[in-house]
């Protein structure tokens, strides 16, 4: 009984470490015009370790698929591309933002409206998984980001 008090103790210590480990905040999903197919969210992870941790996946219900993404300048041009990993170095922020890293949600099932919440799952390479909250929000368009989702649909 004791070894399985001691391990039912060690279990509930592990999973407090885990969710200590990384944090995540400003998220957010921006919101589609009607009939839109793809959407990308925003965030920043905070690692707590001492060691390099890589985002590696992502998952929601709310897509058909969901893919992490980076734009590059190729040819003189910026282009979104499929990465395969997001790192986040030791004792350090990574934000995911508009022009640079982000999460794909690609062949949405609804639109996404302002005031909707997603539940999405990050994943990473140590094992840790993450459950968040991402809050839809509708973003002012400006060059940019017109730009960015041009690229996204014509990508996909």
């Amino acid at each position: 009984m004791k070894r399985l008090l001691l391990l039912a103790c060690t279990c509930l210590f592990s999973i407090n470490s885990v969710a200590s480990d990384l944090t995540v905040s400003d998220q957010y999903i921006r919101a589609t015009p009607p009939h839109a197919k793809n959407s990308a969210s925003f965030l920043t992870i905070t690692n707590h370790t001492n060691t390099t941790i890589k985002l590696i996946a992502a998952d929601s219900d709310i897509a058909k698929r969901v893919e992490l993404h980076n734009h590059i300048k190729q040819d003189g041009m910026m282009k979104m591309r499929q990465v395969e990993a997001v790192e986040i170095a030791a004792n350090s922020s990574t934000s995911l933002q508009p022009g640079g890293h982000h999460i794909m949600f690609l062949g949405l099932n609804n639109n996404l409206t302002e005031g909707q919440s997603v539940k999405v799952t990050l994943y990473f390479d140590n094992g840790n998984e993450l459950n968040i909250d991402a809050p839809v929000k509708k973003i002012n368009s400006n060059k940019n980001q017109g730009s960015t989702e041009m690229a996204h649909q014509a990508h996909h």
